[in-house]
Formats: C-alpha cells, sequence, structure tokens
C-alpha cells in the first residue's frame, strides 16, 4: 500500500542521502596516497636515528680528502722517483774505482821492483857493465848507487862509478879509477793513478881520475819523467825527456850539449815476480848540429823476496858514431836493495 509523504519527510530524505553521498566520497579520498614531496615533512631516508643509511654521494663526483691527508702523498709522489737515479749514480764510480786501484798498483808494483824512476823509494845496487864502442875501445864500469826519500815526494839519488877503460890501440894501456860522480834531487810534481809526473835536476861532477875516464866538466842535466800506466797489458809506460848542458871545468874538453829521450816500457809476470823492459833510446848532439844516435836496450828482472831484486840488462846500438852515449853492444847485471 502507497504511503503518501509529506513534504517534511521528504526533505528529511534528502538530507540524509546526500550526508551518505558526502561519507562515502571523504572516505574514497583519504584511501588515495599521497606523494611525499608534496608534504613538507622530514622522510626517514633523509633525517633520522643515529643507525639510519646516510645518504651516498652521487656517481662521478669522488669524496673531497682532508688537507692534512693530500699533503704527505704529494711528497711521497715528488720524493719516489728521485730514488732511482740515486741508486744507479752510486753505482757509476765502481769501475772507475776499481781503475785506479789497478793503475795505483802497477805504479807501486814496478815502483817497488826498482824500474819506476818516478817512485819514491829507498833502494841501494850495485851494477856491472861491460861496453863496447863504436871506436873499438872497450869499458867495465861498476856502478855504486843510493837512493834517499826524502819526504812523501822527493828522493835524492847518486852515483859512484868506477871504470876501467882499454883503447885497443897498440901500445896503449888500461885505464882503471874513479868516474865522475853525479848527484840527483827529484820530485813528483803531478800525481794521479793514471799518471805521474817527475821533475828532476842532476849534476855531474868532474871528479874522473884519468881524462878518459870522465868528460872534465861539471854537468848539468834537468829532466822530466812520466809515468802512465796501462792496465790491460799490466804494463808502466815511463817516457823521459834529459837534457845535458856543461858548464865550468876543464877548457881544453869538449862542451857537452845533448838531449836524450827514452820510451821505457815494463811489464809484470807471474804475480809481479819477473818484469821484463823494452827501451828505445835516442840521443841527439847539439854541438854536432843534431846528430843522433840510437840504442835497444832489453831487462829481464825476478824479485828475491821482499828487499832483493836481481836484473840482466842487454842492448844493442843502432846507429851514431861519434856521438856521446851511442855503443855497439853492452850487457849489464845488477842487484839491488829496496828499502
Amino acid at each position: 500500500m502507497r504511503r503518501n509523504l509529506s513534504p517534511h519527510s521528504r526533505q528529511n530524505g534528502r538530507l540524509v542521502a546526500a550526508s551518505l553521498g558526502i561519507f562515502i566520497l571523504l572516505s574514497h579520498m583519504t584511501a588515495l596516497p599521497v606523494p611525499a614531496q608534496d608534504l613538507e615533512l622530514d622522510l626517514p631516508e633523509e633525517s633520522g636515528p643515529v643507525g639510519a643509511r646516510q645518504v651516498q654521494p652521487p656517481l662521478g663526483k669522488p669524496e673531497a680528502k682532508a688537507p692534512e691527508e693530500e699533503e704527505p702523498l704529494a711528497e711521497a709522489a715528488r720524493e719516489a722517483p728521485q730514488e732511482t737515479p740515486q741508486v744507479q749514480y752510486e753505482r757509476r764510480p765502481e769501475k772507475g774505482l776499481l781503475g785506479n786501484i789497478s793503475d795505483r798498483l802497477l805504479n807501486v808494483l814496478s815502483g817497488d821492483n826498482g824500474t819506476n824512476r818516478t817512485a819514491v823509494i829507498g833502494r841501494f845496487q850495485i851494477s856491472g857493465e861491460y861496453r863496447e864502442r863504436r871506436d873499438g875501445s872497450t869499458q867495465l864500469e861498476n856502478v855504486e848507487r843510493l837512493d834517499m826519500p826524502l819526504g812523501d815526494r822527493m828522493i835524492f839519488r847518486t852515483d859512484v862509478p868506477f871504470l876501467s877503460y882499454d883503447p885497443q890501440a897498440s901500445g896503449s894501456t888500461t885505464l882503471s879509477g874513479l868516474g865522475d860522480i853525479s848527484a840527483r834531487l827529484g820530485g813528483q810534481v803531478w800525481t794521479r793513478p793514471a799518471f805521474t809526473a817527475f821533475l828532476e835536476g842532476q849534476v855531474v861532477f868532474p871528479t874522473a881520475s884519468d881524462p878518459d875516464l870522465g868528460r872534465g866538466k861539471y854537468q848539468f842535466v834537468p829532466g822530466l819523467t812520466f809515468s802512465i800506466p796501462i792496465r790491460g797489458l799490466d804494463t808502466v809506460f815511463i817516457p823521459v825527456v834529459q837534457q845535458t848542458v856543461s858548464f865550468g871545468g876543464d877548457p881544453s874538453r869538449k862542451d857537452v850539449h845533448s838531449t836524450k829521450l827514452s820510451l821505457e816500457f815494463t811489464t809484470t809476470w807471474a804475480n809481479n815476480l819477473w818484469w821484463t823492459t823494452i827501451e828505445p833510446d835516442l840521443y841527439m848532439d847539439w854541438t854536432q848540429k843534431g846528430k843522433t844516435a840510437m840504442n835497444l836496450e832489453f831487462e829481464v828482472g825476478r824479485r828475491l823476496g821482499d828487499h832483493f831484486r836481481l836484473w840482466l840488462r842487454p842492448a844493442v846500438g843502432l846507429w851514431g858514431t861519434g856521438v856521446p852515449g851511442s855503443y855497439d853492444w853492452f850487457t849489464q847485471v845488477g842487484v839491488r836493495y829496496m828499502f
């Protein structure tokens, strides 16, 4: 049965329906998600408890390092490449050092044998020599020599010769007696393992007991000697230049003015027990307008313990008749005591 509603009841029904619609709409809106970026709130990812995960920096941007950490690393990077050149530089002098030791050893050994004119070392020696001259005469000479060091670089030498001279002419007699005594003072002016220079001055006195046994003149003989080791050959090269000039003495005797150039090569053998020498000598006589003479001398020697040395020295003249210092041949033997 249909009921008739009053206007007031219909109005209340519309209000109830409208209220129900509004409630349903509000319920639906509150269920929708709200984006976090639309809310002005601190999210847990950005701020939260101490144990929360921290925000990672963007990729491609390295973290900034503290200045005190960068400085030690930069200093270490600058110092590291300097170590290799220093090690290589320290190794380079080793070869040169070994070479210097080898040169010095050759000089010492040749000086200790008495064969190096630049050495400052004491000795006493006696030698005997038989010489056949180019004019046919013969000479037998015995020389006593004393070398006395004066400090580390200077040395004094004196030679005292005794001669026996036979002119080998009919009606002549053999002459014997004292020859011309000489004294020499010299010293090392430049000393290096690979090069030594020795400057000397020698004076020859006219002390011969007979005119045929000496020159009859005072003679001054300056000289310059070098010592140059040759490591690969165990050899010492000793060039010598001497100039002889006479003064004073017997005015009736012939003046002396000559130059001598010697090139000596001395080699040690068998751990320095033996040595050999080759020595060409060139003479130039300026009183005869530079006339020359050439001799070639050899020597073989033997060490006998720490102090004694023996040697044999044969020689042959190549040319130069009438030039002082020339000869046909000679043979010398000797013994020396080194101290």
